[in-house]
């Protein structure tokens, strides 16, 4: 039994301490990959494709490589003999996913597609080097839309998908055709979301370093999930020359059986996932394509080749937004470049490079119908959506993971009897979609757009037709209409109901009639919605049956000799505030200071595996819970050996203020120090961890829901088209927040993103897939100046579960864009259809200017 968790004096969760992170980064001290520069680095660039479709006919290097300071150029042919393509993972049923290696060396079917590879002395000699690669194309009909890639005589992209449509699903829930047959009407609406970049601080870069006495790699990287990224390069170059390892392998029996084992291991802990996996989408991808089958059995062998297995470490990471969590195609050529060359090779990813090729989302159109009665009751819902998948499915996650998480929130926390959902994936010739802040985050504009469609068609208010469809605590089912369980978490309505209360509707008729002789209109608008964070324990078999190996994590701490208390998570912090907030938890666990915990992150060697690294939400709930439990188990052995010490009953343990003593005997007390001495006595060292806790977790008590509902009042200036944000205001319930700071800090990123994606930001491609955003010149990005203050309010729901702690990072992009444009419709009196409102789409909405 444990001791007392009491901590006097300190209680650091719940408060807004400084975060720790801060002042290395203010004094210059961050470790971003492109300050990894081992000595005799390497520098490489990519040849891309100035074409957004063409067969690659040749490719002359010579030039190039004579330059002075190149030291080799690589073309695709030659980077694809050695190395595996991407394969799907998981394909969904009624998919395809293509089979593609990380450089083109046949067909490019992007601007910025990566052609050959460049490694010089430096970046300069790169860049010129670069220049002289002579490339023929034969161009191809480009495919710049949906619509286009669904045209008759599209030219298509794959040769094994069907047209240009990769996959094609429907999920269906409830009676769908007896609810719209009965229903008094049926409201529809056609909606349009445009293309978005993903934009962080920072691009993407790798640093390869060889150790020159031994050969083996440390990858330095940008990446969110490390251990996905050390198994995808393993897996990869198996054709690299190293086979031997293989053998190596084979002939070790010591790491042959531990292999084996920790394959059984896996296998016995995740069973019942294992057992429940659809196998459906696997022989669907099989009939279109066999060749999986070698690909699949190569990369299992590069699994094994141990010795292949590179460290990979995450360093410091300037954000992320989900972009840096699939792999870089990049990184695997870079990769190769640096065993071939046996010298260690950086890339840098430049800001043109990261437009057209570090990843894109959210260009997706939704068909919607509601079926509602003339009351204003919801009946059914029914949605026809197509994601515009660009060219290459992004590995492991891309394009594939929205429709599943779509079906699961798309009915959002409204009473719907029916739901159905088709989604379909669609490619086109441009940059490949990646999981961006809440990659789901149009499932709430379609369907929050639509609940004003339909008040508007009744003549209702929005805000009344939402509480009367709204679940409430009270009359909410067991389980949403979609699979996951509901509990105490599912808060949404008491979000709505306060956010309600904090508008004055008196003032803001006054402020509309005002702004009128202006020539100004004013508008309101409000959008609720709920998020898995991570969600409830069938949440993950709700997307993908067996899927819920995914949501586990492990944790791992120690306490040295000296009596430092160590922390190790597979998390990946890049600007969410880890160490600050695991060190605010550990701290109140261990009654100790936040400045004796250590967190350990972003080392292969060192951290627990994990599929997914940083995201989803996960940080706080799973990162958080598990060094909570982590710490709780081995102060037990604290507490164990500390009542030995002072001769007293364990439950009789206290830990206040660093001080371990008796109850009620405070002065009598020892140190955690003092402790780890004795326990490195009786084993006989003096370093190293003395006390050494792994446990597995699973999110056990934890529902798992954050909820949200924002409303924004905008300001709209007919003359110019130009909108302001007079007033936004988030309610949220994240449950008990560890740092209350920090947490305001994420909701206000999100929403300032999502004011950029309905104001500033877009994609530009033309019907050719020619991309006309390559700067930030053309791509806009708002400023502190076009955010509005953020009026934040919290709702803490506590649960009886051991882990109270929600997600939060992504609920601001979530919830602004269907905000923003309700509050343009109501502004405007018009049905918005479209996500981007740039003020030419204002003045033609408004019909003082005419479309083009």
């Amino acid at each position: 039994m444990a001791g007392s968790t009491q901590t006097s004096g300190l209680g650091f969760v719940g408060q807004s301490v400084k975060r720790v992170e801060d002042e290395r980064f203010l004094i210059g001290k961050g470790q971003f990959v492109a300050d990894v520069m081992p000595d005799g680095v390497l520098h490489a660039v990519f040849v891309r494709s100035p074409y957004p479709h063409a067969t690659i006919t040749s490719i002359d290097v010579s030039e190039a490589a004579r330059h002075p300071g190149v030291v080799r150029v690589f073309t695709g042919k030659e980077l694809n003999e050695v190395t595996q393509p991407f394969v799907p993972l998981a394909p969904q049923p009624g998919s395809y996913t293509p089979i593609y290696h990380a450089i083109a060396d046949e067909k490019a079917r992007h601007i910025g597609d990566p052609v050959a590879l460049v490694v010089a002395e430096s970046r300069h000699i790169a860049e010129d080097a670069a220049e002289l690669v002579v490339v023929d194309y034969d161009m191809l009909d480009g495919v710049g839309s949906i619509d286009r890639a669904l045209a008759t005589d599209a030219c298509q992209l794959w040769d094994r998908a069907d047209g240009n449509t990769l996959s094609d699903t429907t999920d269906t829930y409830g009676p769908v055709d007896e609810v719209f047959a009965a229903a008094d009407r049926v409201v529809s609406i056609t909606l349009d979301s445009h293309r978005q970049a993903n934009q962080s601080m920072e691009t993407r870069g790798t640093v390869v370093e060889v150790d020159g006495v031994t050969g083996l790699l440390t990858v330095h990287n940008t990446s969110q999930g490390p251990h996905v990224l050390k198994w995808a390069i393993a897996a990869q170059t198996v054709n690299q020359g190293r086979m031997k390892s293989l053998w190596g392998f084979v002939r070790n029996t010591s790491r042959r059986k531990a292999f084996f084992a920790a394959a059984k291991d896996f296998r016995k802990a995740n069973k019942d996932d294992l057992k429940g996996q659809d196998n459906a989408g696997m022989k669907g991808q099989l009939k279109k394509d066999r060749s999986l089958l070698k690909y699949m059995g190569r990369m299992g062998l590069g699994l094994l080749a141990t010795d292949n297995f590179p460290t990979v470490t995450s360093v410091d990471i300037g954000g992320g937004f989900g972009a840096k969590g699939p792999i870089a195609r990049e990184d695997i050529p870079v990769v190769v470049a640096a065993m071939s060359l046996g010298r260690s090779v950086q890339w840098i990813e430049d800001r043109v490079e990261n437009l057209s090729d570090g990843g894109q989302a959210r260009e997706e159109r939704f068909h919607v119908d509601v079926a509602v009665d003339n009351d204003g009751t919801l009946k059914g819902l029914r949605v026809d959506a197509l994601i515009d998948g660009g060219a290459y499915p992004a590995f492991p996650f891309g394009a594939n993971l929205i429709g599943t998480l779509w079906k699961v929130y798309m009915p959002g926390p409204y009473h719907f009897e029916a739901f159905q959902l088709r989604s379909r994936i669609i490619t086109t010739n441009k940059g490949r979609v990646v999981p961006y802040r809440g990659p789901w985050a149009n499932e709430t504009w379609m369907r929050e757009r639509a609940i004003d469609a339909v008040a508007a068609e009744l003549g209702m208010d929005p805000a009344d037709l939402r509480s009367k469809n709204m679940m409430t605590q009270d009359n909410a089912p067991a389980a949403f209409i979609t699979g996951p369980t509901i509990d105490e978490t599912m808060s949404t309505r008491k979000t709505f109901d306060r956010a309600l209360e904090m508008i004055d509707r008196d003032q803001l008729a006054q402020d509309k009639a005002d702004a009128e002789a202006r020539n100004h209109r004013i508008g309101l608008g409000i959008a609720s919605y709920h998020e898995a964070a991570p969600g409830p324990p069938n949440f993950a078999d709700s997307i993908s049956p067996g899927s819920g190996m995914l949501l586990k994590e492990d944790g791992r701490a120690t306490i040295e000799a000296d009596g430092r208390i160590v922390m190790y998570t597979s998390q990946v912090p890049h600007g969410q505030s880890h160490q600050t907030t695991y060190k605010q938890i550990v701290a109140d666990e261990f009654g100790v200071a936040m400045e004796d915990v250590d967190v350990v992150w972003g080392n292969t060697d060192t951290s627990q595996f994990s599929f997914i690294g940083t995201g989803g939400s996960r940080g706080g709930p799973l990162g958080g819970g598990v060094m909570r439990a982590t710490a709780r188990k081995i102060r037990e052995q604290v507490d164990e050996l500390a009542a030995e010490m002072l001769e007293a009953a364990i439950e009789d343990i206290a830990i206040v203020d660093r001080n371990i003593h008796v109850v009620g005997a405070p002065a009598h007390g020892i140190s955690y120090a003092d402790v780890a001495a004795e326990a490195a006595k009786r084993a006989s060292v003096t370093a190293g961890p003395v006390f050494d806790v792994d446990l597995k977790y699973e999110g056990v008590g934890n529902g798992g829901w954050s909820c949200a509902t924002h409303v924004a009042i905008v300001d709209i200036d007919l003359d110019t088209g130009q909108v302001t944000i007079p007033r936004y205001l988030v309610v949220e319930d994240c449950g008990p927040i560890i740092n209350p700071a920090v947490v305001d800090g994420q909701v206000r990123g999100g929403v300032a993103q999502g004011i950029g994606a309905v104001f500033y930001e877009k994609a530009f491609y033309d019907d050719d897939a020619n991309l006309l955003t390559t700067t930030y010149m053309d791509y806009l990005i708002p400023t502190a100046m076009e955010i509005p203050e953020i009026e934040i309010e919290h709702l803490e729901t506590l649960t009886e579960g051991e882990n109270d702690f929600r997600g939060v990072g992504e609920g601001g992009m979530i919830g602004a864009p269907a905000t923003l444009t309700n509050a343009v419709s109501d502004a405007l009196g018009v049905q918005v259809t479209t996500q981007y409102l740039p003020p030419s789409t204002i003045l033609e909405l408004a019909g003082i200017i005419t479309p083009d």
